[in-house]
């Protein structure tokens, strides 16, 4: 591969289009396909098109064409030959796209167009009229019909198409050659008339190929893209650096500072994420989701932050989203009586999910409310039957608050759970329901296999004492944490894995 001159260009801008390259580069390295060697050729070429580095654009758009003839390689070379002033080039290649696609309007506009420019104003009308049929109220091609009808001064076929391509659309260059149309048809009045809504814009061209090419502009949705490159091919620092070139160029933009946020998350720049989401925050206060994201990323390192965060987007968005952020939070803040008052507002919103009603009961729990817990728990199970972590939170909830009928069938179904799965868990749950139903013996054989696990200790301490437990878990368990609390906390352990 030829190497492309960047010299002259700013740092960001050289440095983000020297990785393109280099990434065609090595494409290009596994690339068979002409058609697939075509279209990364193309892409690049696009990329120097959006910069308006024409020059550079004509050079890979032919490459491109040189590996494979596609039409919309031709058609993109042909947009930047006519911005260099090259039209006979440029209609070479939209006379090749209309022999690939007879009916590309676009094409056929274009070939038109700059046929008209050349002076070729009969050629060009056959062209514009084969555009015309396939976008018939198209503004642009109405108007540069006019132009090949006021070029052969037939001043009535001229207003024709002008005043269809105004009805189209109200264009400044449209009405100014309104105006001098009826000027030549002997009507001064309305020429001034039209002559005064005279402006510098042109007629629309609905050119989604040139959109695309609009898209790859440096902006920054462009260094976002740079930064995934980067990312991609292993270069971490290129990466961050196309985030923040991206961040300073939008600062209030949601998507690219979240983005950017948990790029640093990810590699284990906790604090520097915060920062950047405290940006976000101060640009955007009334965004939920930038709330949320600060409430994940401060819960592990200032709980009472997060818990703040926390409400503030849950009082911006109301929503099941915000709600459940903030009930896990208040869980592992152990602010139980909030994380039950946010899961009971969400069994009202969605009175199917199982996960709400599983949660609350563990919220009521903490906070000293078996029986209303042993209610939800019992909705939990009922949306979701086989859902054992609910069972187990059922026994032993059943334990500690159950009738005696309730407590003997909680213990048989822990027998039962046990048969199809002997683990930890289900046999301190098993030894809960032994002691509840006053078989100590039973209940220390069972602890005795299992230390020293926290809930074992736990029940070991109330064997002492002779008394149940007053929670079914002990206070560091995992079991009191939520999904986004466990998720989170699995993504700091890889952090602190990748970081060593």
């Amino acid at each position: 591969m030829h190497a492309v001159d960047l010299e002259g260009l700013s740092q960001p801008l050289a440095e983000t289009l020297g990785a393109a390259t280099d990434k065609l580069e090595r494409d290009l390295k596994t690339l068979v396909i002409p058609e697939e060697r075509s279209a990364a050729r193309g892409e690049v070429a696009m990329l120097f098109h959006a910069q308006f580095l024409l020059d550079l654009a004509e050079m890979e758009y032919t490459r491109a064409i040189e590996e494979a003839s596609l039409a919309r390689w031709h058609y993109l070379r042909g947009i930047v030959r006519m911005d260099q002033g090259r039209l006979l080039d440029a209609i070479g290649d939209f006379s090749e796209v209309v022999r690939q696609r007879p009916k590309d309007h676009l094409a056929l506009y274009r070939w038109g167009s700059a046929l008209a420019v050349m002076g070729n104003h009969q050629r060009a009308r056959a062209v514009l009229l084969r555009a015309e049929l396939q976008t018939p109220e198209s503004p642009a091609v109405l108007a540069a019909l006019a132009d090949t009808a006021i070029a052969a001064k037939n001043w009535e076929l001229a207003k024709e198409y002008l005043e269809k391509s105004w009805e189209a659309e109200s264009s400044g260059q449209v009405a100014y050659k309104l105006g001098l149309v009826w000027r030549q048809l002997g009507d001064l009045q309305t020429s001034k008339e039209w002559i005064q809504r005279r402006s510098s814009v042109a007629p629309t061209v609905d050119d989604p190929v040139l959109l695309e090419v609009a898209d790859r502009s440096i902006s920054p949705r462009f260094y976002v893209r740079a930064a995934k490159w980067a990312w991609e091919r292993g270069d971490v620092d290129d990466a961050l650096q196309a985030y923040r070139f991206a961040s300073n160029m939008a600062p209030n933009d949601v998507v690219i500072g979240l983005g950017f946020a948990g790029m640093l998350a990810g590699l284990g720049q906790v604090g520097e994420a915060i920062e950047e989401v405290r940006r976000l925050v101060r640009e955007n206060p009334d965004e939920g989701s930038v709330w949320r994201r600060l409430a994940m990323l401060l819960h592990p390192v200032d709980v009472s932050a997060a818990l703040d965060a926390a409400r503030t987007a849950q009082r911006i968005e109301n929503d099941d989203v915000s709600g459940a952020l903030l009930a896990a939070i208040a869980m592992k803040a152990r602010s139980y009586a909030l994380a039950a008052s946010t899961y009971e507002e969400l069994t009202a919103m969605d009175g199917d999910n199982p996960y709400y009603f599983y949660w609350l009961a563990m919220a009521r729990l903490a906070d000293g409310h078996c029986s209303l817990a042993l209610d939800s728990v019992a909705e939990a199970i009922r949306i979701r039957p086989s859902w054992g972590e609910a069972h187990v939170v059922q026994i032993r909830a059943t334990a500690l608050c159950g009738s005696l009928l309730i407590r003997e069938k909680a213990r048989g179904k822990a027998v039962a759970l046990l048969r199809k799965q002997s683990d930890t868990d289900i046999r301190l749950t098993l030894a809960f329901a032994e002691m509840s139903l006053g078989n100590l013996g039973g209940a220390e054989k069972l602890i005795e296999l299992e230390r020293p696990h926290p809930d074992a200790a736990l029940l070991a301490e109330a064997l002492r004492r002779k008394r149940l437990p007053t929670l079914p878990f002990a206070a560091e368990s995992s079991w009191w944490q939520p999904e986004e609390i466990k998720h989170a906390l699995a993504e700091n352990a890889e952090r602190k894995e990748r970081s060593k």
